[in-house]
């Protein structure tokens, strides 16, 4: 795949702006911690495993570059288990609870299926991928319908979960399709390929870590529904 060496470097750059944006919503995770609720706390753990997983895989890319995807394999389970508990302690339905605790059981037996047999761990585990976007995104919008069942936030944008669970749904399915074709599109060594896949996962890594940001700057604060009498 021929990309002009200007495009290249647009792209390179437009990921390293990505990856420097998560500080914003880390920064204030850290700053409204005392007030943030178990949700959010959570959230805050995710974006600094996120940060430690990136660091370690420029180590590993150095040095063992051929650990560089079971690093992502293990990130993508821990991801998805994370997203499970926070929605766990989010969604009030008993049923809904169990069927997560169902579910985290069967996407970690099924990531660890595809991991080791069905793609290996030479290759981006995209049937995982696709098990992931599917489940966060139905739990996502199990919160969204439990939101117009209790009707008691009024500003919708002004709540934390809310914000989350919009950055999961245009996160996960803004790249699913990105995964479900990336070993079939591009060469291990087509560098051009998997740059443009890195950049197309950067924008909409942007979107999402704008959305984090301003889930914690509400976060703990009184909305104006909640503080009249």
């Amino acid at each position: 795949m021929h990309i002009p060496s200007w495009l290249l470097t647009f792209c390179e750059y437009l990921e390293q702006t990505a990856s420097l944006v998560v500080l914003l919503p880390l920064g204030l995770a850290f700053w409204r911690w005392p007030r943030l609720p178990k949700t959010m706390r959570l959230m805050t753990v995710y974006l600094v495993f996120t940060e430690l997983v990136l660091l370690a895989s420029s180590l590993v890319e150095l040095y063992r570059p051929a650990w560089s995807y079971g690093i992502w394999h293990f990130f993508t389970l821990v991801q998805t288990l994370l997203f499970f508990r926070i929605y766990y302690l989010t969604l009030s339905s008993p049923a809904v609870r169990l069927l997560i605790q169902f579910a985290a059981v069967g996407f970690t037996v099924f990531a660890f299926l595809d991991s080791l047999y069905l793609e290996g761990l030479q290759q981006v585990n995209s049937y995982t991928h696709v098990a992931q976007s599917a489940l966060l995104i139905g739990l996502a919008l199990l919160y969204f319908e439990q939101l117009l069942n209790e009707l008691h936030i009024t500003r919708l944008e002004q709540d934390p979960l809310f914000l989350v669970s919009t950055a999961v749904v245009l996160y996960f399915s803004g790249t699913v399709l990105l995964y479900v074709f990336v070993n079939k599109l591009s060469a291990p060594a087509d560098y051009a390929s998997h740059q443009v896949i890195y950049t197309l996962n950067s924008m909409v890594n942007l979107v999402q870590y704008l959305l984090f940001a301003l889930a914690f700057w509400y976060a703990g604060r009184t909305l104006p529904s909640q503080s009249r009498p």
